[in-house]
């Protein structure tokens, strides 16, 4: 039997083989996970601006005139200063939760983890905050930023 004849992959080669497809596995989960971090924030981020806008329409069709019936529940204390709203009127901060959402046409968000704040001066000003924050973030000015 002559040894020199039989060919096959060295056990050298094997062990190079599979340190490079490690490396090559790490690197697409370390940007596959970026991309799917990229991709939250994004959907977050459009969520807020529908809710935003159907938010300045709630506002000027009320015209503040009855605060009470503006649409979401009243937010607790806890999350007031979670959010950094402490000070504010809390007449003017709702929750929406997926009964609003529904009637305002936004089905497809996720209900109770958005906040808003109407600005009774200028409707236009209303701001959205994510109840669970994004890196520190609440926010929808923080987030685009």
């Amino acid at each position: 039997m002559n040894l020199k004849l039989d060919k096959g992959i060295t056990i050298i080669a094997l062990i190079i083989t599979i340190i490079l497809m490690l490396i090559l596995a790490g690197v697409v989960i370390y940007f596959g996970n970026d991309a799917i971090d990229k991709a939250k924030l994004e959907d977050i981020r459009t969520d807020m601006i529908s809710i935003k806008t159907k938010a300045k329409i709630v506002a000027e069709q009320y015209n503040f005139k009855d605060i009470e019936n503006l649409i979401g529940n009243k937010v607790s204390d806890e999350e007031i200063q979670k959010l950094g709203l402490t000070g504010k009127d809390n007449n003017q901060i709702r929750k929406w939760s997926n009964e609003d959402l529904n009637g305002q046409g936004l089905s497809n968000i996720e209900g109770d983890t958005y906040v808003v704040y109407y600005d009774l001066k200028d409707p236009n000003n209303c701001e959205v905050y994510y109840i669970y924050g994004y890196e520190g973030k609440y926010s929808l000015s923080e987030l685009q930023d």
